[in-house]
């Protein structure tokens, strides 16, 4: 490798191992926390609690993200369900209407497309909870989540917490992108969990996270500009110094892509998202005054580019380019590979051993060791089986998957270094 993509490589080890660690340390620090987290459902008041639900085009999955609702474990007295529906094309308001005709908690808004962000803010326009959570209509919450949710703020008693996400996994997985993505969402829980001790999270999950409203509404509602408006007002909640909490156990359950161009749709609205939150609160990057969230969280986000930059690098260099030469080689031979296996020979010779970058297998050995740590513990948190979907969804997922992220994302790069902007 040329110099360039040699320093950016090393970059790369060096940041990995030093988030890597830092999360590890976090982990042992809090490893007694890990023993016990069971969220209790013990509330001693009840108070009124707003839902929102933002729904465009959602025929197929808003019965189901409906039903969830009404069957929350949490007295109907006590709620407030509106859906707005974002000018649909499809049945999503006949079928909302339909559902709700003898359901006196639930009402429906409708106004013409206009994104999610505006009609979040509709419905908190109109909100009567002290507490409002947003619901994604192709998301499903489960019955005990909003009473542990609840719970755990009165817990803390804390009146600057703002936010309490929940822990989020990928709803009934039918086909191997689902399932991978299902593998992937587990370990999203336990890195939310690690840095979440630290006062450190910046995205709100659409997923139903609990929102206090009298803050909210302070610091003005959603951003409607933005494409990712539950990072954004993360972002601001952070700057403006209340806390974000996660509730370990407080699971909802979200649609993934089924496909591959779905999939790139969702993660490039993700990712370009994420990279203008990043430039648009950059002061608060290394900023003593955010505490582990300047400090840690956002050096880490900016620095994460760089990362995806490395492993695209790392990869072509070790597996991109070898696999195209043997292609190549094969092509060359009309494919009949018994000649070339015949000549594969395996020779040990001491002075390419002595000659081997041991500092690199060193650090690279370290990182898959830890990753896979982090990965098993992942699914202990998440009380799973790491084979629940069989052991073939594993693979991709070790040796493409991130592979496939970083392409997502380096294309994201280049659209936001030229000002690309999507609608949601």
């Amino acid at each position: 490798m040329n110099t360039l993509a040699t320093s950016i490589v090393w970059m790369g080890y060096i940041v990995s191992l030093y988030f890597s660690v830092f999360l590890f340390l976090v982990y042992l620090d809090k490893r007694s926390l890990f023993h016990n987290s069971h969220s209790t459902t013990t509330v001693r008041r009840y108070p009124l609690v707003s839902i929102l639900v933002p729904a465009y085009n959602e025929e197929e999955t808003i019965l189901k993200t409906l039903e969830s609702i009404y069957r929350l474990d949490y007295p109907k007295d006590k709620l407030q369900v509106i859906v707005i529906n974002d000018g649909s094309r499809d049945k999503t308001e006949q079928i909302v209407q339909e559902y709700i005709n003898d359901k006196p908690h639930f009402q429906l808004l409708s106004h013409s497309n206009q994104g999610k962000a505006a009609s979040l803010n509709r419905g908190l326009e109109i909100a009567k909870g002290e507490f409002f959570a947003c619901l994604d209509a192709d998301s499903f919450v489960d019955t005990k989540t909003l009473r542990k949710m609840i719970a755990l703020h009165e817990e803390k008693n804390d009146e600057r917490l703002a936010i309490i996400t929940p822990a989020m996994k990928v709803d009934q997985p039918r086909n191997l992108l689902q399932k991978i993505q299902w593998l992937e969402y587990i370990v999203i829980i336990l890195i939310a969990r690690l840095v979440s001790y630290l006062d450190s999270l910046y995205v709100a999950p659409g997923p139903f996270s609990l929102y206090r409203t009298e803050i909210i509404r302070k610091l003005g509602g959603f951003d409607e500009q933005s494409m990712t408006e539950d990072q954004e007002i993360a972002y601001r909640v952070q700057q403006h110094h209340y806390r974000i909490t996660q509730c370990v156990d407080g699971y909802v359950h979200t649609t993934a892509p089924q496909r591959l161009k779905a999939f790139y749709f969702q993660r490039r609205r993700w990712y370009l998202g994420s990279m203008i939150c990043v430039h648009q609160y950059r002061s608060l990057i290394a900023n003593r005054k955010y505490g582990d969230f300047g400090m840690m969280q956002m050096v880490k986000n900016a620095l994460g580019y760089i990362l995806a930059i490395a492993g695209i690098i790392i990869a072509v260099y070790l597996l991109v380019i070898p696999l195209w030469r043997w292609m190549k080689d094969l092509f060359l031979v009309k494919f009949n590979i018994i000649p070339y296996i015949t000549s594969l020979s395996i020779k040990f010779d001491i002075m390419q051993l002595l000659l081997l970058d041991f500092k690199k297998i060193f650090i690279i050995g370290f990182l898959v060791g830890l990753g896979f740590f982090f990965f098993y513990l992942a699914h202990v948190n998440a009380r799973e089986k790491m084979t629940k979907w069989g052991w073939f969804p594993l693979v991709p997922y070790a040796a493409f998957y991130y592979l496939l992220k970083g392409a997502i994302l380096l294309l994201c790069l280049v659209e936001f270094s030229r000002g690309k902007k999507i609608r949601w």
